[in-house]
């Protein structure tokens, strides 16, 4: 989830903006809400009663999935394909409350609110701007509503063509249709890094589901990381009220938050577990990758039919190569070129490879990643040696 910078910013840095924080009331109602949710749930159920008529209009058609790993430009594709006129992704007022997207929707813009109406940096300082209307992965809280085991990392966290959740089924798509309803618009692009284990189970459920797979090299990718684990974790220290947000609402990527992903192999989980809690996050970083990477990859070549609704992007693609790698993405999902023309002639303008840090790790550093991830990364592409 990597801003990437315009050749401008280099030449001319930004003014230090206002930093990101959760604002009193919206941390003390989403606690409300997520201590009180199944009665939440019940009124989304409630307002899918009340629309159902309108509903039955409103098919689903192709929900596009951006997944991977934090920190390798998913955040910022998710805004980008958001300024698709046939576009609706979820925004970060959505995290307030985000089972009745109706309702919310229509009553949030009356409110007077006035948290996050100008861009700030987000909390990840990297010089990516957001407002209440910009897209944020709040699907999540939805799935760990119905699927409490899936930040477990003593359970393996795959959802896969076998799972059933006949009540998680019926209420996510009514909470599509619902959002897609009270946009105005035809296409739903949902930003969830964690769904990367779920694409089997996406796929029963949404037949023709597209997905957007983001992967980055592993040395540059366990550099981003691990200088979000350190700012997160000073982060914590600071803004105890933003850390309790993020368990909250289902982020657990970084710093004292950081939980890793169970793909299946309980002994690479409990040693990424052991580097955490021991500070040898370099290690921890290069074993998820490979483990996560190397999970997709069995999955993928195991399943021709799920592999064709994939398309891999790879970080390093989106920033030296925008224009071709826009065009993939566009083409993939099917969503119009002609309608996104401005957005995308903005974005291959825009799209460019940080230079706010570079990877510093030692020469042993650099060879225990290269050791952990280099088999799984020639599968992508990359020549680590």
């Amino acid at each position: 989830m990597e801003q990437v910078v315009t050749s401008q910013s280099k030449l001319h840095p930004p003014p230090k903006a206002e930093r990101f924080s959760v604002p009193a009331g919206l941390f003390w109602f989403v606690r409300f809400v997520n201590a009180t949710a199944p009665l939440f749930v019940e009124l989304g159920q409630l307002e899918s009663k009340s629309l159902a008529s309108r509903m039955a209009a409103i098919p689903i058609d192709r929900p596009i999935y951006i997944l991977g790993l934090p920190r390798a430009g998913t955040t910022i594709s998710a805004q980008m394909l958001s300024e698709h006129p046939d576009v609706t992704t979820h925004h970060y007022s959505d995290f307030a409350l985000p089972y009745t997207p109706w309702w919310w929707n229509r009553l949030f813009p009356k409110l007077p609110i006035h948290a996050l109406k100008s861009p700030v940096e987000r909390v990840n300082r990297d010089r990516l701007k957001v407002t209440r209307d910009s897209t944020e992965g709040v699907e999540e809280m939805i799935w760990l509503r119905f699927f409490r085991q899936l930040h477990d990392p003593s359970r393996c966290n795959v959802l896969d063509d076998t799972t059933a959740n006949s009540d998680f089924e019926k209420f996510f798509k009514d909470h599509i249709r619902k959002l897609l309803l009270v946009r105005g618009r035809s296409r739903y692009v949902s930003k969830n890094n964690p769904c990367v284990t779920r694409m089997r189970y996406l796929r029963r459920i949404f037949p023709d589901a597209r997905f957007l797979l983001y992967v980055r090299n592993p040395i540059d990718h366990a550099a981003s990381v691990v200088k979000q684990d350190r700012l997160f974790t000073e982060l914590a220290r600071e803004d105890q009220r933003l850390m309790r947000m993020n368990r909250l609402t289902g982020f657990h990527e970084f710093g004292p938050n950081f939980v890793p992903v169970n793909v299946g192999n309980n002994a690479t989980t409990q040693e990424i577990c052991g580097c955490r809690d021991e500070a040898r996050q370099v290690r921890a970083r290069a074993l998820q990758w490979a483990s996560v990477f190397g999970f997709v990859i069995d999955q993928l070549e195991h399943d021709p039919e799920l592999a064709r609704a994939v398309c891999v992007v790879r970080y390093e693609d989106l920033c030296v190569k925008p224009e071709e790698t826009i065009d993939r993405i566009l083409a993939h999902t099917g969503l119009s070129r002609e309608a996104f023309a401005p957005a995308r002639a903005k974005y291959i303008s825009k799209l460019s490879l940080p230079d706010y840090y570079r990877p510093n790790f030692s020469t042993e550093e650099k060879a225990e990643i290269i050791s952990l991830t280099k088999d799984v990364a020639a599968h992508f592409g990359y020549s680590l040696a």
